[in-house]
C-alpha cells in the first residue's frame, strides 16, 4: 500500500546495509509449522495483454509495448536443507525487478533505497536494521513432494510489492501451504490506479497465478484460497466470482468494504457466485460499514475485528518498517494484532483444508464471539444459506415436505424473510417440475404471505389463485425468473404463439394488457395474437387501442399495416 509522500534528509545510504543488526521489530509467537520454507522468485509474461515500459527503465526501446510482465513470488513447503535462509534484504530488493529482471548492482541497490526513504514514512536507520533480518525461507529449496499443499493466491494493497506480508507466507508455507503473490503493478506500468480498471488488472494477474500453480507439482489445485490485503481484497472479489475453482477467500481490512461502488457497478454482484466460506479480518477503520459482509447469503461468513489495529497493522512490511517509528506500547499492540490475524487465518485455512469443518464446528472451534476482551478483538460469523438447488435436493425424498418449516427458520428477529426472493421462486418451480403440486401450491402461498410488493396482489385482480400459479410456472419455465413484467408476459405469449398453441397464448397477451395499460407494445402484441388466429377483428381492436396511446413511428407503422392487412 503507497504511503503518503514523507521525505527525510538522510545523507549517504551507499553503505546501509552494513550498519549493526538489532531486533526486528515484528516476529511471529505463533508456533510455526513442521515444514521446512522454500521460496522462489521468477519474472513471467502474460502474453493476453500488452504493458508499456517507462523510458528510464534499462535497455527497453521508449514506447515499445511489450507483453505484460509478472513478477512471481511463491512460499512453500520444501525439503529439508542446511543451506542459509534469506534476509530480509532478499525480499526488499525485489522491489527493483517487479516490472520485469533488471540487474541489481550496488548502483541500482542504492536508488532502489532511495526512491524508498524519499517517498515512504521511515527512516534509514530502521530500514538498516530490518534489511538485516533473518528470515525463515530458503532461496530455491527443493519443493516438498511428499504430498500436494493447498494454494493461496495472494492480492497486495495498492502500488505494494508481493512480500508486503511475507511473514505470514512463510508462516503458512511452514504449516504446508503455498502462497503464489505478484506485487500491485497498473495496466500499463508500475503506476497503480486505484481504478476499476486498476482492480480488474490486479484480478487478472491472481488469475495469471492460479494458471500458474498448475505446473507446479506439490500445488494441490484441487484446494485454492484467495487472499488479499486492502485493494487486492476488492480484486479477489472478482477474481473468486469468475472461478469456482476457488474455495475459500480472506479479506484483510479489504477495499470491498470501502469502495463498493466499484463492484456492485461490475457485472459479478450476484451472489449465487459467492457460496465457499469467507473470512473478513479488519482494523479499526474497517469494522462499521460492511456492505459486501452484510450481502453474502450463500457463504459461511467469519469476522475478526481487531479495533486498536490501524490499516497498515495487517501487513508484514508496514509494522516493520513504519509501525516501529511508534511507542512502545503502540508497536505491542500492532503486534499483538499482527499474531492474532496470522492465527486466525491459520485456523480459518485449517478448518477448510484440513479437518473440512462444517460451520457449527468451525465456529464452535476458532470463531466463538469474544467475551474476555472485547476491546481488543471482536468475533462475528454468520451461517449462509444453500441455494434453491441444494435445499431442493435435500427436501426431494420427503417430496417438498418441511420446506416451509425451513423459510420459517430463515426468518430474521424482526420476522421479516431473509431467503432471497429469486431463490423461493425456483423452489415454487422444481416442486411443481417434480410434480409436488400441493408443495409448489403451499410455497406459492408462503411467497405471497411472506414478501411485500410483489406482484400477487395486483396479478390476483385479474385472475384467481391457481391460473396465478399455472402463468407463473410457464413465465419461470420461460425466462429462468417470474414477476409478470411485460417482457416475461410478452416472452412467453409469444413463444406459445408461435409454436401453435395460439389460444393458450390469449391469456398471457391479455394480462399483459391488463397490468401494463399504458404499455402500446403491450396491445399491439395482443393484436398480433388475434391476427395469427385470424381473429381479425379483435385484431383491429387492439392494434387501434395502441394507435390511441401514441407509440413511436415503428410502432405507429406497423399497428397502421396490419389494421389494413385485418381488413384485407
Amino acid at each position: 500500500m503507497r504511503q503518503v509522500t514523507l521525505c527525510f534528509v538522510l545523507g549517504s545510504i551507499l553503505n546501509i546495509q552494513n550498519l549493526s543488526s538489532q531486533n526486528p521489530s515484528l516476529s511471529i509467537s505463533e508456533s510455526y509449522g513442521a515444514y521446512q520454507i522454500g521460496f522462489k522468485t521468477f519474472t513471467t509474461f502474460d502474453k493476453s495483454r500488452s504493458f508499456s515500459f517507462e523510458e528510464n527503465q534499462t535497455a527497453v526501446v521508449e514506447g515499445k509495448t511489450i507483453s505484460r510482465p509478472l513478477q512471481v513470488c511463491i512460499w512453500y513447503p520444501s525439503k529439508n536443507n542446511t543451506m542459509p535462509t534469506l534476509t530480509y534484504e532478499d525480499y526488499f530488493f525485489l522491489k527493483a525487478s517487479e516490472t520485469g529482471e533488471k540487474v541489481l548492482d550496488e548502483v541500482k541497490k542504492n536508488e532502489v533505497i532511495s526512491n524508498f526513504l524519499e517517498t515512504e514514512p521511515t527512516n534509514k536507520a530502521i530500514l538498516s536494521r530490518e534489511m538485516a533480518v533473518s528470515m525463515k525461507a530458503v532461496k530455491n529449496a527443493p519443493y516438498q513432494d511428499s504430498k500436494k499443499f493447498p494454494v493461496i493466491i495472494y492480492g497486495p494493497s495498492w502500488w505494494a510489492s508481493a512480500f508486503e506480508n511475507a511473514l505470514l507466507f512463510e508462516f503458512l508455507a511452514s504449516h504446508g501451504y503455498m502462497v503464489i503473490s505478484s506485487p500491485s503493478v497498473g495496466p500499463e506500468n508500475r503506476e497503480m490506479p486505484i481504478s476499476r480498471i486498476g482492480v480488474e488488472t490486479q484480478s487478472r494477474d491472481m488469475e495469471f497465478l492460479l494458471s500458474l500453480a498448475h505446473d507446479i507439482p506439490s500445488a494441490d489445485i484441487n484446494s485454492i484460497a484467495v487472499a488479499g490485503f486492502s485493494l487486492g481484497g476488492l480484486s479477489n472479489v472478482l477474481m473468486m466470482a469468475r472461478n469456482t475453482s476457488v474455495d475459500a477467500w480472506i479479506g484483510l481490512d479489504p477495499s470491498i468494504h470501502e469502495i463498493y461502488d466499484f463492484f456492485k457497478d461490475s457485472p459479478y454482484e450476484d451472489y449465487g457466485r459467492f457460496v465457499k466460506p469467507m473470512l473478513f479480518i479488519n482494523s479499526l477503520g474497517f469494522m462499521d460499514s460492511l456492505p459486501f459482509y452484510d450481502k453474502l447469503i450463500y457463504s459461511d461468513a467469519f469476522m475478526v475485528n481487531l479495533p486498536k489495529l490501524e490499516h497498515t497493522d495487517l501487513a508484514s512490511q508496514f509494522i516493520k518498517l513504519f509501525g516501529s517509528m511508534d511507542t512502545k506500547e503502540n508497536l505491542a499492540i500492532k503486534v499483538s494484532g499482527y499474531n492474532l490475524m496470522v492465527k486466525y487465518v491459520l485456523a480459518f485455512l485449517n478448518g477448510i483444508f484440513r479437518d473440512a469443518l462444517t460451520y457449527e464446528e468451525m465456529t464452535e472451534k476458532y470463531f466463538t464471539p469474544n467475551t474476555k476482551d472485547a476491546t481488543f478483538l471482536r468475533i462475528r460469523s454468520k451461517r449462509g444459506l444453500p441455494l434453491a438447488n441444494t435445499l431442493f435436493v435435500q427436501y426431494q425424498e420427503k417430496k417438498g415436505e418441511g420446506l416451509i418449516d425451513f423459510l420459517n427458520k430463515t426468518k430474521l428477529p424482526n420476522g421479516t424473510p431473509h431467503y432471497p426472493e429469486a431463490d423461493v421462486q425456483k423452489l415454487i418451480f422444481l416442486a411443481a417440475k417434480n410434480e409436488f403440486f400441493k408443495t409448489s401450491k403451499d410455497l406459492m402461498t408462503w411467497y405471497h404471505t411472506n414478501y411485500q410488493n410483489t406482484f400477487h396482489d395486483s396479478v390476483l385482480n385479474h385472475i384467481n389463485p391457481n391460473q396465478m400459479l399455472e402463468m407463473f410456472l410457464k413465465i419461470y419455465d420461460d425466462n429462468k425468473a417470474c414477476d409478470f413484467g411485460y417482457d416475461q408476459l410478452n416472452h412467453t405469449a409469444q413463444l406459445l404463439s408461435m409454436g401453435g398453441k395460439g389460444k393458450e397464448s390469449l391469456q398471457y397477451f391479455v394480462l399483459n394488457t391488463q397490468l401494463h395499460p399504458e404499455n402500446y407494445k403491450a396491445y399491439f402484441n395482443l393484436g398480433i395474437g388475434y391476427f395469427r388466429l385470424n381473429d381479425f377483428k379483435n385484431a383491429i381492436l387492439n392494434f387501434t387501442k395502441c394507435l390511441d396511446l401514441k407509440p413511436d413511428a415503428k410502432y405507429k407503422n406497423l399497428a397502421n399495416e396490419f389494421i389494413l392487412k385485418s381488413k384485407g
